[in-house]
């Protein structure tokens, strides 16, 4: 087994003439900008317009995790990978879900919208008839560079890519019948043609997902930039979940006071330094300053040990700090 550049995990191995596929992902995980912006929500109040933009992620990854369910339906041996964005030839590309089958591709950008819109020619409106931008496009615009990336490492493989709507509400009036466009009461069938796909694996598949895993950059998108300050934000563990409070439970585990959402002492206390390093990116990585970070939730023994276990170590003695490992 081995672990590629963006820290996924990719398991096989080759046999003579035969390839053995074990499990090949990248996991549905919260966005780096969103992580950004709910570690700052959770621990002070955000300008609207930031609070705006935040919500209007959070929905959209409510709306990949309820793609997320129904792809689950599919065969387990079929490889899925979740939030893929790539640079080609300058422009990003983003793709909220990829399926490999036998012989193609399968993309997926996913609309979390609510609601009654409508279509009149290339112009789509929103339910407060307002026209807003054709998300049709956003799939014509990622097209050909997905397939200059699939042609530049020599990936021979086609690809279908589909806009599915999957909140239960949304109604789309006036719009003519188009292959790419999946409604939620289209999924059903669609997703019936998806489960009768049968996958063998072969080496190109391996390529293929080693490329996608390996090219794959996680940048943060500051659309509205909030101003916080390390001094004015509330300190404490945090759930990784919601942003609530997380309080001790047990020993071994901690629980948010809002959702009520479990996770071990190691994942709680990993979840807030992680947020401390993107929020803080100028300040060294200390125990003093984690103890502080987290409100003395536990020790500073503790905190050092799994630092040391987690973390690059630099310096001696009371100077030490800590980086992220490379690996």
């Amino acid at each position: 087994m081995k672990k590629n550049d963006s820290g996924t995990f990719i398991g096989y191995n080759f046999g003579k003439e035969r390839m053995m596929f074990l499990t090949v992902y990248k996991p549905l995980e919260a966005s780096t900008t969103l992580r950004f912006y709910r570690a700052i929500h959770s621990r002070t109040e955000l300008p609207p317009e930031s609070a705006y933009y935040l919500q209007s992620l959070q929905k959209g990854y409510n709306g990949e995790k309820n793609w997320a369910t129904y792809l689950n339906e599919l065969p387990k041996n079929i490889p899925i990978l979740y939030d893929l964005q790539f640079e080609v030839n300058q422009s990003t590309i983003q793709i909220d879900a990829l399926c490999i089958l036998q012989n193609k591709l399968v993309l997926f950008e996913v609309k979390n919208f609510q609601g009654n819109f409508s279509v009149d020619g290339d112009k789509w409106y929103s339910p407060s008839h307002k026209e807003m931008k054709n998300p049709l496009n956003q799939i014509k615009r990622a097209e050909p560079l997905f397939h200059q990336f699939l042609k530049k490492y020599q990936l021979n493989m086609p690809f279908d890519y589909y806009l599915i709507f999957v909140h239960p509400t949304f109604i789309l009036y006036g719009a003519s019948h188009q292959e790419q466009l999946i409604l939620p009461g289209q999924i059903p069938e669609f997703l019936d043609g998806l489960k009768q796909q049968t996958f063998s694996p072969q080496r190109l598949h391996t390529k293929i997902i080693d490329t996608l895993l390996t090219n794959h950059i996680n940048d943060i998108h500051l659309l509205h930039k909030p101003e916080y300050h390390f001094d004015q934000m509330a300190k404490g563990l945090f759930c990784g979940v919601c942003g609530g409070k997380m309080k001790r439970k047990h020993k071994k585990t901690f629980s948010c006071m809002k959702c009520h959402h479990s996770a071990t002492v190691n994942d709680t206390v990993l979840y807030n330094i992680q947020d401390y390093m993107a929020l803080f990116p100028e300040r060294k990585v200390t125990t003093a300053n984690i103890f502080d970070w987290i409100d003395e939730e536990v020790s500073k023994r503790f905190i050092n040990y799994f630092m040391l276990n987690k973390f690059e170590s630099h310096g001696l003695g009371k100077s030490t700090y800590y980086k992220q490992n490379k690996y």
